[in-house]
């Protein structure tokens, strides 16, 4: 049975945990519990990593995302959060899923133009973007090979939007 209460303890414990410690050692401390806790809880847990941010907490991704058998929009508000880069990106995308989806996920928060429905108030604060901020043909022409390789809804639907954003973001500069 799942227990919203001890999602929550751990959150907190988190929390202290990011305050008493640097970003090192509190990544250490909480991701090593993550890599421990019982996969019912891992899409929850996982949230408290986007306050440590940065390539650590993308290589866990890349080690820990197996574990998840449905992969939620957090797990790509993590990696947008965690300083995401359009190599990376390529990268995940040719790994397929479950990295491809929380590629595309992040992909989504990086270029989001705005404000968007039910966006975090992290997301609305730290406005992610794609680290090294490649032209929009490039994101459209791989986005468009990805497309080939998995059409389902979702992925369609992910596709179409990052690639609106990435011109009307190219369109602004």
């Amino acid at each position: 049975m799942y227990d919203q209460e001890k999602v929550e303890k751990f959150k907190l414990s988190a929390e202290q945990v990011i305050k008493n410690n640097d970003k090192d050692k509190a990544f250490q401390i909480i991701s090593s519990e993550i890599d421990t806790c019982e996969d019912k809880y891992l899409n929850e847990y996982i949230t408290v990593l986007n306050w440590i941010r940065g390539e650590k907490v993308l290589d866990w991704i890349e080690r820990s995302s197996l574990r998840t058998t449905n992969v939620t929009l957090n797990w790509g508000h993590l990696a947008a959060s965690a300083y995401f880069n359009w190599e990376r990106a390529e990268r995940w995308l040719t790994k397929g899923r479950p990295l491809s989806l929380i590629a595309l996920d992040a992909l989504l928060f990086c270029t989001t133009v705005g404000e968007r429905l039910n966006q975090s108030p992290w997301m609305r604060d730290n406005k992610p973007k794609l680290m090294d901020n490649p032209k929009p043909e490039i994101v459209a022409k791989r986005l468009q090979e990805y497309l080939r390789m998995d059409s389902v809804p979702r992925t369609k639907n992910a596709v179409e939007k990052i690639i609106e954003n990435v011109f009307y973001v190219g369109e602004k500069h």
